[in-house]
């Protein structure tokens, strides 16, 4: 069962610690989340948007909980998005998109961009990252929560993830990050959410899909941003 991520063995975030992150909404409910690579793009991952129309999409940046206003929330619909080119539901490769925003964002402490990595840039394995998300705490959970969750993952090797999931399952273009008795991971709803280098604060993976949550033997499996990073540029700038 390969599920779309959620914040599982986690904490609530402080307001606005993750300055980057947003909710992605359709029909104004929260489906994905996503990072601010500029005040008028957006990073998230494909299989969110994947055979939704742009129409029908929005964000809401700033936003601590779902439910609540704080006053810090910024909102915009989506103009057009970018899904790779070689992006594939079947495999998960490749799973990436750019959301340009029909107004940008007025950038501050608490709504701001995130950095990419280098072009092909390496993260080492044991290397603390942070992901968040509004997504479910559970396996197979449906409730997601109202306020933004974290949880700190370790990158795990390459040849460590594919021991669990199969040589060909796991590309050059992903990266993995979790603990092998699990306990700890992103699961639905979280996805397309941010995966940054606690270190460098860097954008290293999008949420991008596993099998369970926080499941023991089986790591989240991540987009890997330094793989997309021209990509990126030469559509965003």
């Amino acid at each position: 069962m390969i599920d779309d991520d959620r914040i599982v063995g986690g904490t609530q975030a402080s307001p606005n610690e993750f300055p980057y992150q947003i909710s992605l909404r359709r029909l104004g409910s929260h489906i994905c989340g996503g990072s601010i690579y500029k005040s008028n793009w957006i990073i998230t991952a494909a299989h969110c948007t994947d055979g939704t129309s742009v129409g029908s999409m929005s964000i809401v940046a700033g936003e601590h909980s779902l439910s609540i206003d704080s006053g810090d929330e910024q909102y915009s619909d989506i103009l057009s998005k970018t899904e790779h080119e070689a992006y594939s539901s079947r495999t998960q490769e490749n799973d990436i998109c750019l959301l340009r925003l029909s107004s940008p964002l007025s950038l501050n402490t608490k709504v701001n961009v995130v950095r990419l990595p280098a072009q092909g840039a390496e993260t080492a394995a044991g290397t603390n990252c942070v992901v968040s998300g509004w997504g479910t705490t559970s396996s197979g959970g449906s409730t997601i929560p109202d306020i933004l969750r974290k949880v700190t993952v370790p990158i795990v090797s390459d040849a460590t993830c594919r021991d669990s999931y199969g040589a060909t399952s796991i590309t050059n273009s992903m990266i993995c990050a979790g603990f092998r008795l699990g306990g700890a991971d992103s699961c639905q709803g979280d996805s397309g959410g941010p995966l940054v280098d606690e270190g460098t604060n860097l954008l290293i993976g999008v949420v991008s899909w596993g099998i369970g949550c926080a499941d023991p033997g089986y790591y989240g499996v991540y987009t890997q941003v330094s793989y997309f990073h021209n990509w990126v540029v030469g559509i965003a700038g």
